[in-house]
């Protein structure tokens, strides 16, 4: 196809700052709170581009700067036999994963896969590598995406995420994998991606900062609204960072301001994997602020979670315009999923759709049954469910499957400023 680049603004949700020039920005330069910045698009309605590929077909929506081959794309239909066992008349399922009977082709079997293609089109900066901490499945997506385009990149995953570094084609030289052991998780991934980028010649991802990372996530919303015609009652996904709900809700307010998909503002419904709830937990005490627990205790918590991808610390809940605004803003929810709630929903889901689910899309799924039971939605509503991932089953029966093995293992006690400028100089 013939490259569009996008015509975007930045704009501090703290103070309204404008900004023209997108050098990679992250963050507000006025003295003020932390805050995230938006992209304000030149298109005030959305029109889908016959000639983008995959999800570049919302390019109109996403800070598109340079060109970057992907072809993955969120699928939206009627969830037909689920809605009619759980009483609604309406629910709708976006899904990211393998089911190509759905038309869906994500090899990398997660909606992560919609963050690197944009984060990577808008990073256009060649002489710096881009750096990514990851809990596994964003570095899986950005290792499938860097790969395919021949860009540098550096991943950070802790131990636990390792052996989700794979793919159905061998991995480009462009992409090094970061290992940090001895009792790490994603939170000390995320210290260690720091350090790394800082030194010359690096720069950060940004996480949850990085506009083309949630407006990428946000495609799974617009792929809903263009095939419903309007924009859900309310929306359920399971969050670890929470990153994905505030792309919803964003993406929502866009389709608001567009005009032609409906006038109701749209309800999160979020869900985490108990007994590691640090954001339901604050949300249901009414807390912009996380509620303080002992570092062991968030480790132990987390050791228990069958969903290990749903695993930040430190997630952008109480920053401006992070988790606590968007749940505020659309009157939503936090809901509080066992490992056991997760099971039977994907359970009853695949029996019912025909396909299997992640153990993150299981927690959405199970918060989904929830709130049906708790009559927190009304059979009429048009309902969304966020499948953040599935058919990976499917995909190893029928692919080879190529492994990225780390090309440094740094210790969790270890991983200092000097250590990291002797691998990285």
């Amino acid at each position: 196809m013939d490259f569009q680049s996008t015509p975007y603004t930045l704009r501090c949700v703290e103070c309204g700052k404008t900004f023209v020039e997108d050098d990679h920005l992250l963050s507000c330069d006025e003295l003020h709170g932390p805050a995230l910045l938006r992209a304000d698009y030149a298109a005030r309605q959305l029109s889908v581009r016959d000639d983008g590929d995959g999800m570049f077909r919302f390019g109109d929506w996403l800070p598109l700067r340079r060109p970057v081959k992907t072809s993955g794309v969120p699928v939206s239909f009627r969830g037909e036999k689920l809605g009619r066992a759980l009483g609604l008349d309406d629910l709708w399922i976006a899904f990211s994963g393998y089911w190509p009977e759905r038309g869906a082709d994500m090899k990398t079997c997660t909606f992560k896969e919609l963050e690197a293609p944009p984060v990577c089109s808008r990073f256009d900066d060649t002489a710096r590598t881009l750096v990514v901490a990851s809990a596994g499945n964003t570095a899986r997506a950005f290792a499938e995406v860097c790969s395919a385009n021949d860009i540098p990149l550096v991943l950070v995953v802790h131990e636990g995420g390792l052996d989700s570094l794979w793919s159905t084609r061998p991995f480009s030289d462009s992409v090094v994998l970061v290992g940090v052991d001895d009792g790490a998780d994603y939170f000390d991934a995320i210290q260690v991606a720091d350090m790394i980028a800082k030194r010359p010649g690096y720069a950060a991802e940004g996480g949850a900062k990085n506009v083309a990372r949630r407006d990428g996530m946000g495609t799974a919303l617009l792929s809903a609204a263009v095939m419903s015609g309007r924009i859900p009652d309310h929306y359920f996904q399971a969050v670890g960072s929470g990153t994905g709900g505030i792309a919803s809700w964003e993406a929502a307010d866009r389709l608001l301001e567009d005009g032609r998909f409906g006038g109701a503002k749209m309800k999160l419904h979020l869900a985490q994997n108990h007994p590691f709830t640090p954001m339901t937990d604050a949300w249901r005490a009414g807390s912009r602020a996380l509620l303080e627990v002992p570092e062991a205790e968030l480790k132990s918590r987390l050791s228990r979670v069958s969903a290990h991808v749903l695993s930040n610390r430190k997630p952008p809940y109480g920053i401006r315009g992070g988790v606590f605004d968007a749940l505020s803003d659309t009157r939503g929810s936090m809901s509080s999923v066992t490992n056991e709630q997760a099971a039977e929903a994907a359970s009853l889901f695949e029996r019912l759709e025909g396909i299997d689910l992640d153990p993150a899309a299981a927690v959405a799924a199970a918060a989904l049954i929830e709130a049906v039971d708790r009559h927190l939605i009304s059979t009429g509503d048009m309902v969304l469910l966020n499948i953040t991932g599935g058919g990976k089953r499917r995909l190893f029966e029928e692919f080879r499957i190529h492994r990225l093995l780390p090309r440094f293992v740094l210790k969790r006690r270890e991983a200092t400023e000097e250590a990291i400028r002797r691998f990285f100089g």
